[in-house]
C-alpha cells in the first residue's frame, strides 16, 4: 500500500489553551462540500470524511452549530462566495485562490499524483502523450495546465474519472494520493490495480475556507478548535480512520 503524508510537515501548531464557552444559540453555519473521498463523502446520505469529521468535531468544541450541504463543486465554490455565513470543504490553498477566500484553518496535507492502470508514469514527456482526466474547477486544472497536458478531459467528480480510467476512456488520472484508492473503491473497483506515478507540484494543504466576509470571530473559534485537535492527537486519529 502506498504510504501517505497524512499531516503536512511545517504546519505551525498554536498553543492550545482553553476554548471559549459556547456561543448563544443561533442559526447553524452551512458547510458546502462535494464528494472527494476520503476527505469528504456523502455515501448513503451520511456526511463524513477526514475534513468533514474534523470540522464537525471542531464545531462541537467551539459551540458552533454546523449543517452540511453536498453540491456540485462549481456551484459550491460560487455559493460560498455569495453567502458570508458559509464554509467550504475540502479546499486547497492555491495562489490563484489566495485573495478570493478566507483561509480559516488547515486540516490535512496531500500530494497530487498521476494514476494509471499500466506502468506508473514517471516523466512529463510520457504523460503528455496520454489522455488525462481531472475534476473541473479544482487545483488539478492549474496543475494540468502547468504540466503542459493538451489531451485532457474534465469531469464533474472523481468517481467519473475512476470509471473513465477503468474503461480506458482516459489513460491517466490526476488526483491526490489520499483520494485515489477511496474513490476507486467507491466506484466498485479494486484499488490494488492503481499505479501511482509522478507527483505534480508541491505538497498541498486541504483547508476549511470561506468568503472574505465570513465572521472573523467564528473563524477564529474554529481555527482554535482545530489547533487543539491537532495538539491532542484527535485530528491524527480522524485521519487514520480513513487510511
Amino acid at each position: 500500500m502506498r504510504p501517505h503524508a497524512v499531516i503536512a510537515a511545517g504546519l505551525v501548531v498554536l498553543a492550545a489553551g482553553a476554548l471559549a464557552p459556547p456561543l448563544p444559540a443561533e442559526e447553524p453555519i452551512t458547510v458546502v462540500a462535494a464528494e472527494f473521498p476520503p476527505l469528504t463523502t456523502d455515501a448513503g446520505g451520511r456526511p463524513g470524511g477526514i475534513v468533514l469529521d474534523a470540522l464537525r468535531e471542531a464545531g462541537k468544541r467551539a459551540g458552533i452549530p454546523l449543517r452540511f450541504s453536498f453540491l456540485p463543486w462549481e456551484r459550491a465554490k460560487r455559493e460560498v462566495l455569495e453567502n458570508p455565513r458559509e464554509l467550504i470543504i475540502p479546499f486547497t490553498r492555491t495562489p490563484g485562490r489566495e485573495l478570493s477566500y478566507q483561509w480559516v484553518a488547515p486540516v490535512v496535507g496531500f500530494d497530487t499524483v498521476l494514476i494509471t492502470l499500466d506502468a506508473p508514469l514517471t516523466s512529463l514527456d510520457a504523460a503528455r502523450q496520454r489522455v488525462v482526466g481531472y475534476v473541473r474547477g479544482t487545483s488539478f486544472t492549474d496543475e494540468a495546465r502547468q504540466a503542459g497536458f493538451t489531451h485532457v478531459e474534465e469531469s464533474i467528480d472523481d468517481a467519473t474519472n475512476a470509471r473513465k480510467l477503468k474503461s480506458g476512456h482516459i489513460q491517466a488520472w490526476i488526483t491526490t494520493d489520499l483520494m485515489a484508492g477511496a474513490v476507486y473503491r467507491q466506484a466498485g473497483f479494486d484499488p490494488a490495480e492503481l499505479k501511482y506515478g509522478m507527483k505534480l507540484g508541491e505538497t498541498k494543504i486541504s483547508y476549511v475556507a470561506a468568503s472574505p466576509d465570513f465572521p472573523p470571530a467564528i473563524a477564529e473559534r474554529i481555527a482554535d478548535a482545530l489547533a487543539a485537535m491537532r495538539a491532542d492527537g484527535t485530528l491524527e486519529a480522524i485521519v487514520k480512520r480513513y487510511l
